[in-house]
């Protein structure tokens, strides 16, 4: 990626934060976009380019390769993203290529970070629904002496009402109903 490129990327940015920003972000952001044009001879038509080309978009878990894709799906429709494979190894590398405008990846790499936030935040929450749910803990007398976090955690009310709600659709799990089902 060359340095214009590099820049072009980070101002559209700047002008998707003053394109849907709220009150006084909105303005800054408004402002810096202009100081940042005229500073670096950017004109509004060098922004708003509409050639699609592919972008690359890292990600670290299956998860987030799975969000990506349903974002793509959700700004582009069909047949827009893709994998990568490395050219010596064969294996997969962790990008998604997506080919789109820049404007549409500047709003697709926007709605991934934030949802890809919102995404685990809400991994947290299934997976201690899980453990209460299928009862994965120790008897009381092997269990540690709880932390001061985990006792916060367990007196925030509206959370532990959310893990209640994604318990009730959970199915339960034993590994002893299997063995007998296998007999």
């Amino acid at each position: 990626m060359t340095e214009r490129e590099r820049l072009l990327e980070k101002l559209g940015k700047v002008k998707a934060l003053a394109d849907r920003g709220e009150g006084g972000e909105k303005e800054s952001a408004e402002r810096t976009l202009a100081a940042l044009m005229k500073r670096y001879g950017i004109t509004e038509e060098d922004l708003e380019d509409t050639k699609a080309t592919i972008h690359w978009i890292r990600y670290k878990t299956d998860w987030e390769r799975r969000l990506l894709g349903q974002l793509a799906y959700m700004h582009l429709g069909t047949g827009h993203s893709f994998g990568c494979v490395g050219r010596y190894t064969k294996r997969p590398r962790k990008e998604v290529g997506i080919e789109c405008t820049p404007a549409q990846y500047i709003e697709i790499e926007a709605d991934f970070a934030f949802y890809s936030e919102a995404m685990k935040e809400e991994m947290e929450l299934f997976y201690s629904a899980f453990l209460q749910k299928n009862e994965l803990f120790p008897p009381p007398e092997l269990a540690a002496e709880p932390t001061e976090a985990e006792k916060e955690e367990w007196e925030d009310v509206e959370r532990a009402w959310k893990i209640q709600s994604m318990m009730g659709g959970l199915d339960r799990h034993t590994r002893h109903k299997a063995l007998e089902a296998a007999e």
